[in-house]
């Protein structure tokens, strides 16, 4: 979510804490849960096949919980901070001073 710093709006690239906060909470919990289940295997099977799926469906939640916390990193668009960047760089790159010094270096 962009923290917004007057009328402009600033992503940051940390994951983002409560999804971070989730993530480490459906781990702990369902690691927890999938420990108990197989410390109460009696040798009728039920409570390891209780205990595996937990354990899937904590690996299925964390992976989405995963990505959905670090998606500002896939997205490149997001990590610039300055929208006048590219005009910047091609005014730069066609300054009379710039060319000069390229007409320069290719003698």
């Amino acid at each position: 979510m962009p923290h917004t710093k007057g009328n402009v709006p600033h992503f940051s690239l940390r994951p983002h804490p409560m999804v971070s906060l989730a993530l480490i909470l459906v781990l702990i919990v369902g690691l927890l849960t999938t420990l108990s289940f197989f410390s109460m295997e009696d040798g009728s099977g039920i409570h390891r096949q209780k205990g595996i799926l937990v354990l899937v469906l904590t690996g299925i939640i964390s992976i989405f919980l995963t990505i959905v916390a670090t998606a500002k990193m896939w997205f490149t668009h997001l990590w610039k901070r300055n929208s006048a960047h590219t005009r910047h760089k091609n005014h730069t790159r066609y300054h009379p001073a710039v060319k000069e010094r390229e007409f320069r270096k290719r003698r």
